[in-house]
């Protein structure tokens, strides 16, 4: 059943994703053709279903439908479901559900665009806090420093879960404003966005400080490993093009890789979205390491 909800909830996600970094509204006008303009029927606005019936193209004008449509509700659908066999029937599998519907559309919507809307990080942030008061996450981390400052018996569940939430909130959004706070002073340019830190503040909501530390440490490292890939293959193809006569010698790969910009939020939103699934488990490891 939640795999059902899921298709449907990624479908109006797909709305989102068209609509919300260019201003436009999410309610009209109704689902119509991006290149055509022509009304989307009922029967060709079903999840995915829908998708392989016309074989990804519009039936007025047979204008290509992304695949992003299909992938964004399948995706949608499979997390849901994937909560629910994580965490069973409880307010957990709702709380991990509504984070994945968020971090699933500004993941896309920052691929698309570069954009991270506020609609979405900043109502994930409120909604985060919130939750953690009814749906309590693993707090040990939190935990710890309540210890060290001899309030751990001072405060119940609830009230460490709160706290949990919103130190990830504050060490997850506080990490990457020292950052940008930092390259900006040295090299008087924004070095990220503030989505990114928006994006993040969320994200510290929803998992606490202890998977907000995973995914501060794992995401520029996958940031980092996509960038090397990208700046290598970019050096192959200028290789290949110093043999050819269309090399062009306005600038190196290197200091062209370094003035382009990366989707930094796709990496802080699928290593949140892994935190989910495999912190506790990543944290397990490498506490058994010791």
């Amino acid at each position: 059943m939640l795999f059902v909800i899921g298709l449907v909830f990624g479908s109006f996600l797909n709305v989102c994703i068209s609509r919300i970094p260019r201003d436009q509204s999410v309610i009209a006008p109704p689902s119509h053709c991006r290149m055509c303009g022509s009304p989307i029927r009922w029967y060709d606005n079903i999840p995915v279903v829908s998708w392989l019936q016309l074989r990804g193209r519009c039936r007025d004008c047979r204008g290509r439908i992304s695949l992003r449509y299909p992938v964004v509700e399948l995706l949608t659908a499979t997390l849901f479901a994937a909560c629910f066999a994580f965490f069973g029937s409880s307010w957990l599998t709702l709380k991990f559900c509504i984070f994945c519907f968020l971090l699933v559309g500004l993941i896309f919507m920052d691929a698309e665009t570069g954009f991270l809307p506020r609609e979405f990080t900043y109502i994930g942030i409120a909604l985060g806090l919130l939750l953690s008061w009814v749906a309590a996450a693993d707090s040990s981390g939190t935990e710890i420093v309540a210890r060290a400052y001899g309030i751990s018996r001072q405060v119940t569940g609830r009230e460490l879960s709160l706290l949990d939430s919103l130190l990830g909130a504050i060490v997850g959004a506080g990490f990457f404003y020292l950052a940008w706070a930092l390259y900006f002073l040295v090299r008087k340019r924004h070095g990220m966005g503030f989505g990114d830190i928006a994006l993040m503040a969320m994200s510290g909501a929803f998992l606490g400080l202890k998977l907000t530390i995973f995914v501060l440490f794992t995401a520029p490292l996958v940031g980092a490993l996509y960038a090397i890939s990208l700046l290598a293959r970019n050096a192959a193809r200028e290789s290949a093009a110093r043999r050819s006569s269309d090399f062009n010698t306005s600038g190196s790969t290197g200091e062209l890789f370094l003035a382009g910009e990366l989707p930094f939020g796709v990496f802080l939103g699928t290593c949140s979205l892994a935190a989910i699934f495999a912190g506790e488990t990543a944290w397990n490891w490498y506490l058994g390491l010791f």
